[in-house]
């Protein structure tokens, strides 16, 4: 079995596509439709407090 060396002081390559033209999903129906089925729920059923901050 071949060892390969240890680099730790390299950096990895990412091979990354930065972009600032990414589309907006705020008024897509699939996700206003699940924001309003989320609302439903929560004032159906309330936020658990485990979850609530304490103050």
């Amino acid at each position: 079995m071949p060892s390969t060396p240890n680099n730790k002081d390299q950096k990895p390559k990412i091979n990354a596509i930065i972009s600032s033209d990414v589309k907006d999903y705020g008024n897509d129906p699939f996700f206003i439709k699940k924001a309003n089925e989320s609302k439903a729920f929560l004032e159906k059923h309330g936020f658990p407090e485990e979850l609530m901050r304490k103050r």
